[in-house]
């Protein structure tokens, strides 16, 4: 049977855009920070494959993202095929995310910069929370571990955190157990007041996928009275709190 065609990017053609597109942002707009699993790359040693490059930022406007396109189709490789703008509302708030769609190796691509974060919150709550980090020959301004699995567990529903998003969070937390503050992790999704959003999501995602967060009870306290945990038969492998 024939193997199906990986449709993320490995990490040498998503680096290779991050090198161009992210000192072209500091010099456009000056507060940029690396997002999503390139942030969570940051801190690992084998980065992951990706099907978008993630930035934050509040001072970014259409014309820079398009110049930033044209700037990245300079790249081997790399084709430019169309940037879109995005709002979405959460009651009193939004979100707007501006996405470049490419070809990277002729695989679907996408650079996307967002104002806020989760459901269109002020990107101020993340200040007490970035460093910055000498990575892929770039010094880039990230979230700090903690707050970056804050940010992994709160996915918004009905999708909430799939399997595979707990797969990698379960990677991020075991190659930085040593260095993770998981009180502090707590303190952040109750400073952002989000403590049940994310306990939902924990729920939800051992019902579905019979899959825990490591150190969820850490985090939540309390999360391992409300999650029923069943046997797994037949040798199926099971993540667990450790």
């Amino acid at each position: 049977m024939k193997r199906p065609q990986e449709i993320r990017a490995a990490p040498r053609e998503w680096i290779a855009l991050l090198r161009v597109a992210y000192p072209f942002l500091r010099q456009q707009a000056g507060d940029v920070l690396l997002y999503g699993s390139q942030a969570m790359s940051v801190y690992m040693k084998n980065p992951l494959r990706s099907k978008n490059l993630d930035f934050l930022s509040g001072q970014v406007s259409l014309r820079q993202i398009e110049a930033l396109a044209e700037k990245l189709s300079e790249i081997e490789q790399v084709e430019y095929r169309t940037t879109t703008v995005q709002t979405k509302r959460f009651d009193d708030r939004k979100m707007t995310t501006y996405a470049t769609e490419l070809r990277v190796a002729r695989k679907p691509f996408f650079v996307e910069l967002f104002d806020s974060i989760l459901d269109g919150r002020p990107l101020s709550i993340l200040q007490p929370y970035v460093e910055p980090r000498k990575r892929w020959g770039l010094e880039v301004w990230s979230p700090v571990r903690e707050a970056i699995v804050a940010v992994r567990l709160a996915f918004r529903q009905p999708e909430g955190i799939t399997r595979l998003n707990a797969m990698r969070l379960n990677s991020f937390i075991r190659e930085n157990r040593r260095s993770l503050n998981f009180e502090l992790v707590g303190s952040i999704l109750k400073g952002w007041g989000i403590e049940d959003w994310v306990e939902r999501n924990l729920i939800e995602l051992y019902r579905r996928n019979k899959v825990r967060i490591l150190n969820d009870h850490k985090m939540i306290p309390g999360i391992e009275h409300k999650i029923v945990i069943r046997p797994q038969f037949r040798g199926k492998r099971r993540e667990t709190t450790e």
